[in-house]
């Protein structure tokens, strides 16, 4: 086989490669300008080697075929479209230029051998002289046209190759400007590795043909077939590694894998079909015969081999092309795990919208989820600032979305919505495709996609990725919600729990007694802190001081305004031995240091074991309950407002006189205010029955029969309420 069959195959392969990539890229996306651009583009560049193997072809039969190779010549220079057509691919990938640019003047090349080919078309010797006289101004006119046309058409032939050069350099550099505007890193590994394989094709071209055309130097027809074959080869290489590992221009994965195992398993085979050929042609002039079983040996062998070259080239295909950050499989494996595990919202929005924008080369993702009130908002980021719109949960987008369940496009769904200031904040997220995220018929969020990149529809492969991805959105937004609620109730529950460990630590460890007088006292707090205090203060061997009060608030709030009131009535108590005096003492101190919303009822009296006298002041707390020995019962109601309320309150005092066998009781709401399951409360008049009816002999007796009959009142209901229980009694 001599040099010049051999390139002209090379070339002829080469160029029918090109013409499938242009091909394949013009199927994915016939719609897309930049897919016909490009596809165009590569056509171009693939017309070169075919019509260069043709005419190897031609040359090498020494004119056996009787050609019009000037017409051929200017056939073969439709090729040199792909120099414009490479500019005007420049200027509108990676984005579109707001100019664009035909270059028509290679119709004149192409058509005619120069200007007077165009004037010859007009024989003026064949009109009659009326109409040349008519005609004649006319003429004028075309000869002065055609003459600066004439000018133009010797400066293109004679500098085509400063032209193309100039077309090419305009390109290269239009391109690399777009490439450093670039922000997504999967575009510019595509644009820089097409970027790259353009520069060294044409740089390999501009040696071959162009610098011979522009300095006086020649170099061999064998440095030119090396040259020109080795540029298509890195140009379309380059363009075809950026669509199979990049996927560039958007082209499916898959659709490109196999295109590329179709031409490696072609390559396989013509290998092999040569081989069989040049074996048979080394057997037969060596042998001397043509045997048959040698034809027989070699389908055995093809057999034999066939699957395992099958699978080898599959294997090195998948190695080379194998899942990374581009395969949608592995993509939607891993951001699907990812999304699931993570229990923060603001870190699933991070993480949905960079691997979005990053894999689908998109302007924006937002995700719009609903908040606590029910409403939705989002954050958008616009000139540095960060934004948060807000959409109502009783809006007519919401509805809209609510109604739907597929992704909808933004100038469907913004044609259905009336209200102006909905309808702007919508476009101010410059969304293209919106896509519902429900769960279980319930409206968690939604996923609004910007347009991509390279202004590609989304293909089928990205309609699976979302409709997929969308269910897992949903079911992660009710995740972390569910997920926000258990630590919520964990860190009330761990907020009750150091509370009651306050309250444990607030109340008395020790009940005093006396020689005349025994006290019970009980505190039950409820599942939910309520705040309910009791405390004793031992003055001096003869007064006690008994105090009782219930704080407004639940969890650690109540607990510390229990604190803070327990210190105000010791540090006051042992100063002042007037209830209504160390009363006063404590309303200002809480109404000072707390706001209005914190009170509390208080009740404080001072008992003197020696003389049997009260001394009492109530704030607002339930009325403790005299029973006297003859059986008489009696309020200790006098007192004023609640503390915390209004500083500067003067607080009453009443002192009563005791007698052995009397009976005080003294008790906050969780004992008149428990609820049996008919929701009635066990109520003041049951305590009273039982205070007055019930023969006790002990305050602790009497005690324990109140909360029996409060418990057997309640039948096993859950207590709401702290509760707490003081038994005063003189003894006899």
């Amino acid at each position: 086989m001599d040099v010049i069959l051999l390139t002209s195959i090379i070339y002829l392969t080469v160029g029918v490669l090109l013409s499938l990539i242009g091909i394949l890229i013009f199927r994915e996306n016939p719609s897309q300008r930049v897919n016909r651009a490009t596809a165009v583009m590569i056509i171009l560049a693939a017309l070169a080697p075919i019509m260069g193997a043709f005419g190897l072809l031609i040359n090498r039969m020494n004119g056996q075929l009787r050609l019009d190779l000037e017409l051929f010549k200017r056939i073969f220079l439709i090729w040199e479209f792909f120099f414009p057509q490479l500019l005007y691919f420049s200027l509108i990938f990676p984005r579109a230029r707001k100019y664009l640019k035909d270059y028509p003047h290679f119709l004149v090349v192409l058509l005619f051998k120069g200007p007077e080919s165009i004037l010859s078309l007009i024989n003026m010797t064949q009109m009659d002289s009326q109409a040349n006289t008519l005609f004649q101004p006319l003429m004028i006119v075309f000869n002065l046209f055609f003459s600066l046309l004439s000018i133009f058409y010797e400066f293109h032939t004679n500098f085509f190759a400063l032209i193309n050069l100039i077309y090419v350099v305009a390109a290269i550099i239009i391109m690399y400007k777009g490439y450093q505007n670039l922000t997504s890193p999967r575009i510019k590994h595509q644009v820089g590795l097409v970027l790259w394989g353009i520069r060294v094709s044409v740089g390999l071209y501009a040696i071959a043909f162009l610098l011979p055309k522009l300095f006086p130097f020649r170099t061999s027809d064998t440095v030119v077939y090396f040259l020109t074959i080795l540029a298509l080869l890195i140009g379309a290489g380059s363009i075809a590694w950026a669509i199979i590992k990049y996927q560039f221009l958007d082209i499916s994965q898959s659709i490109s894998r196999r295109f590329l195992f179709s031409i490696c398993s072609g390559l396989f085979l013509g290998i092999y079909l040569v081989g069989y050929d040049q074996s048979k042609k080394i057997v037969t002039g060596v042998i001397g015969l043509n045997l048959p079983v040698l034809e027989v040996l070699f389908i055995i062998l093809a057999v034999i081999l066939f699957q395992p070259a099958v699978s080898a080239i599959r294997y090195v295909i998948n190695k080379l092309f194998g899942r990374d950050k581009s395969d949608y499989d592995h993509i939607l494996q891993t951001l699907s795990h990812d999304i699931l595990t993570i229990m923060d919202l603001d870190k699933l929005k991070e993480k949905i919208t960079a691997t979005l924008t990053e894999i689908m080369m998109l302007e924006n993702v937002h995700l719009i989820i609903e908040n606590k009130a029910g409403d939705f908002e989002v954050s958008c980021e616009r000139d540095g600032h960060t934004y948060l719109y807000e959409f109502s949960r009783n809006g007519e987008f919401i509805n809209l979305i609510r109604q739907v369940d597929r992704p909808i496009g933004h100038d469907e769904i913004i044609s259905h919505i009336s209200e102006d200031q909905e309808a702007e904040l919508l476009n101010k997220l410059n969304c293209y495709l919106l896509i519902p995220l429900a769960h279980r018929g319930d409206l968690n969020g939604i996923l609004c996609l910007g347009n991509k990149l390279t202004r590609t529809s989304f293909s089928a492969e990205d309609a699976t990725l979302l409709n997929v991805l969308s269910d897992q959105v949903a079911i992660a937004i009710e995740n972390i919600d569910l997920y926000q609620q258990k630590l919520e109730k964990q860190h009330i529950e761990k907020e009750i729990s150091v509370a009651r460990e306050i309250q444990k630590m607030l109340l008395p460890y020790q009940i005093p007694q006396g020689k005349n007088f025994e006290i019970s006292a009980m505190n039950i707090p409820s599942k939910e802190v309520g705040g309910d205090y009791y405390d004793f203060i031992e003055l001096d061997k003869n007064h006690i001081g008994i105090a009782i009060g219930d704080i407004s608030g639940k969890g650690i709030p109540g607990a510390m305004l229990m604190s803070n009131l327990q210190a105000t009535l010791r540090a006051s108590a042992w100063q002042i031995h007037q209830p209504a005096e160390v009363m006063n003492k404590i309303n200002n101190q809480i109404a000072n240091t707390t706001s209005p919303e914190k009170f509390a009822t208080f009740f404080y009296g001072i008992l003197d074991s020696k003389k049997l006298t009260f001394s009492f002041t109530n704030a607002g707390h339930n009325y403790p309950i005299i029973k006297k020995r003859n059986g008489q019962y009696c309020h200790l109601t006098d007192g004023g407002l609640v503390i915390g309320v209004k500083p500067d309150f003067e607080y009453d005092q009443i002192k009563i006189n005791l007698s052995p066998g009397d009976t005080l009781v003294f008790y906050t709401d969780g004992i008149t205010e428990a609820l049996n399951p008919e929701i009635e409360e066990f109520g003041e008049q049951k305590l009273l029955n039982i205070l007055v009816n019930f023969p006790y002999r002990t305050a602790e007796e009497l005690r324990n029969h109140i909360y029996e009959e409060m418990i057997r009142f309640t039948k096993g209901e859950s207590q709401y309420d702290d509760l707490t229980l003081i038994v005063l009694q003189i003894l006899s």
